[in-house]
């Protein structure tokens, strides 16, 4: 049986060069409940973070993602401008405060620079549109790898879930055919206390409070209801769609009726099978939450 679960765990990277620039996007996603995109880029492309996060989501539906986009220039078009007007007012300060606290120390070329806004990087505009057409390709690539990542360890959880829900069938089943010897020890230990008291009781009053508590007992509908939940469990992991919330829901319910068997059930070795099949569904509650 081939299932399609897809892991919320997944690494892609890739880059693209043109005659102006080189551009890395890096891509790393962990389990999340719902989709969180976080990304790390140059602040003048923040324009274009809307357009990335609509071709991440029409890929992935759940998961921490977190962005990285690099950018290398082949060749730098800033130019470095003096506001010189500032740096002439900086200069009168300088002089007025020699004259009235007596400074001595000159005005160094450095301490001009410093004084913010007397230095100014202008850049030239960037065609953002150009610039998407090379991120919009390198994005799309490294998604395509983290993609896979995240399939393939989907494949792997698969594997180990459903080997883990085939045991619970397994197990189910040997609670089904203990049931009916349940009874039958109730009915014996019932018998014999009764002998130890000494008490004369018609045997149709004895069958008659056997069956009140045999009825009691029964969870003839909750292992039916566990085995449907395995059935259908199993079912929902070849779906192609995001199954980890339905997986999860699941879950719960198979916990309600073992919990219920367990507390229905005074037998030693029904409650052994009851430990192990609440042992397993933990174990699969614990990769499901990394199922998208």
């Amino acid at each position: 049986m081939e299932h399609s679960l897809v892991s919320m765990t997944g690494y892609g990277q890739s880059s693209i060069s043109t005659s102006k620039l080189t551009i890395t996007a890096e891509m790393r996603s962990v389990n999340s409940r719902y989709l969180e995109l976080k990304f790390r880029m140059p602040s003048m492309w923040g324009e274009l973070e809307e357009r990335m996060r609509e071709l991440i989501s029409q890929k992935l539906s759940r998961g921490r993602v977190d962005v990285s986009i690099y950018v290398y220039y082949a060749q730098s078009d800033a130019k470095l401008n003096i506001d010189w007007q500032l740096l002439e007012s900086v200069k009168e300060a300088h002089e007025k405060v020699k004259t009235v606290v007596g400074l001595t120390e000159p005005l160094s070329f450095a301490d001009l620079l410093a004084v913010e806004g007397v230095l100014k990087l202008e850049k030239q505009e960037e065609d953002l549109d150009e610039i998407w057409q090379s991120l919009s390709i390198v994005l799309t690539d490294a998604l395509d790898q983290l993609f896979k990542m995240r399939k393939t360890e989907g494949q792997r959880l698969a594997l180990d879930v459903a080997e883990r829900i085939e045991y619970i069938q397994k197990k189910t089943l040997e609670l089904e055919s203990l049931a009916p010897l349940v009874v039958k020890e109730y009915h014996q230990k019932l018998q014999e206390r009764v002998n130890e008291l000494g008490v004369i009781l018609a045997e149709d009053r004895l069958e008659q409070e056997v069956a009140l508590i045999a009825d009691k007992m029964n969870v003839t509908e909750e292992l039916v209801r566990l085995k449907s939940h395995c059935d259908g469990f199993l079912q929902i992991m070849q779906e192609n769609s995001s199954v980890g919330r339905k997986l999860d829901f699941l879950l719960q319910e198979m916990n309600r009726e073992i919990n219920t068997t367990g507390s229905k059930s005074s037998s030693l070795a029904v409650s052994r099978i009851v430990v192990d099949i609440k042992s397993e569904l933990e174990k699969i509650r614990e990769q499901i939450q990394n199922i998208e």
